[in-house]
């Protein structure tokens, strides 16, 4: 019984550090993100026109600031994935 109560307890605290270390990371992109974006053309009608902005916001960020922003651009590509947007 206490192996199974330490296994539940190391379960759950791995599961706890994951979503913070996630929630970290999408606060800080979407800091850096409302900081520094670049909005699409006020011209382009295109629905597809800020998530290719975004996309080229994310990959012009130095290497580890792109990794410390993995959250939010997972979450990005997913709501651009979900307007019919590649």
């Amino acid at each position: 019984m206490q192996y199974l109560m330490v296994l539940l307890v190391m379960t759950g605290v791995i599961v706890l550090g994951i979503t913070i270390v996630l929630g970290i990371s999408y606060g800080v992109g979407h800091l850096l993100y409302s900081k520094t974006r670049i909005p699409a053309d006020p011209a382009n009608t295109d629905k597809c026109a800020q998530c290719m902005a975004d996309r080229e916001w994310y990959e012009g960020l130095p290497l580890w600031k792109q990794n410390v922003v993995m959250a939010w651009w997972l979450t990005n590509r997913y709501l651009c994935s979900a307007k019919g947007c590649n």
